[in-house]
């Protein structure tokens, strides 16, 4: 399981401080209900400061306060810390499954003298791309 995450709402989902996974990215296993858009981010990682929750007002964007996280039992949205942690473990281990699928499929073609990888990038070797 990872430890670490830091989720920009919107943006990016950084696991562990040196693995970033792009909103786009984030798989068909996200829920939107873990992170709805009254949040601007979440921050469970042992950098100095407080972990917490960035909460804000949906229509404006304005900071409404923060909600201090001390535990991986706490809850963020509909889910909690640790649930979290479990999923950006696994949806890793996805994408890089499906980029070593890719990158084993470009060396096919090279050693085949086929096209099969052409036009195509990890996302098309991701069952789990949403």
């Amino acid at each position: 399981m990872a430890t670490q995450i830091v989720i920009s709402n919107g943006d990016n989902i950084k696991i562990d401080n040196n693995y970033d996974i792009s909103w786009a990215d984030k798989g068909k296993n996200w829920v939107d209900a873990w992170c709805p858009n009254t949040i601007h981010c979440v921050i469970w990682n042992s950098l100095t400061g407080q972990n917490e929750i960035q909460n804000k007002d949906a229509s404006s964007g304005m900071m409404t306060g923060n909600t201090n996280l001390s535990a991986t039992s706490d809850a963020v949205g509909s889910t909690t810390v640790a649930a979290l942690l479990t999923w950006a473990e696994t949806r890793k281990g996805q994408i890089q499954a499906a980029m070593t699928a890719y990158d084993n499929a470009v060396a096919d073609d090279l050693a085949n003298g086929t096209t099969n990888a052409d036009g195509k990038t990890w996302i098309n070797y991701d069952s789990n791309y949403s």
